[in-house]
């Protein structure tokens, strides 16, 4: 399956944006996809779909649940899950928020953080989430909170690839 964004759908819940996830079959590992058919697999804004497969055989999506126009964006982690890969679940909002969270304990808000991807171990379990991350305060990484040389992050204008480690799951 291939699993992408379609515009111009007519989206249930929230109406803050016409962007839907959608998916087309592909035949072959190497071959065409079908073309692409625009129905929505569940009804709810998205965009920038990732699925994985967990250690139990399970399919999980996390996406972009609050795109384009949708505010606040804060909580916008989207997770559905499926045992087949193609009927989903209602997704759940609120998997990722734009906190990151540093090993020292502190942590700092973002304005948003989009394109999750998660990293699973052989046994296929979670290890890591890297996802965009933008609109954060300047001066990141900065100890003195200057961007000096630019060798910082220089606030909302950038952009930065985030890999945050999972926490161990209970069984």
């Amino acid at each position: 399956y291939l699993f992408y964004r379609a515009d111009g759908l007519d989206i249930p819940y929230p109406t803050c944006s016409n962007e839907g996830i959608s998916v087309t079959h592909c035949p072959s590992d190497d071959g065409p996809c079908n073309p692409p058919n625009d129905m929505l697999i569940f009804g709810h804004t998205g965009e920038d779909p990732s699925v994985f497969v967990d250690h139990r055989g399970n399919y999980h999506m996390l996406f972009n649940a609050l795109p384009y126009k949708c505010v606040p964006k804060f909580e916008q982690g989207g997770h559905a899950w499926s045992a087949d890969g193609f009927n989903w679940s209602d997704p759940r909002i609120g998997a990722f928020d734009t906190t990151v969270k540093f090993t020292d304990g502190t942590d700092m808000k973002c304005e948003r953080r989009e394109r999750p991807q998660m990293v699973t171990g052989k046994d296929g379990r979670p290890v890591a989430l890297v996802s965009a991350v933008t609109g954060c305060p300047k001066g990141l990484g900065d100890p003195s909170g200057s961007v000096g040389d630019g060798k910082f992050y220089r606030g909302a204008d950038d952009s930065f690839t985030l890999v945050q480690k999972m926490t161990k799951a209970a069984e």
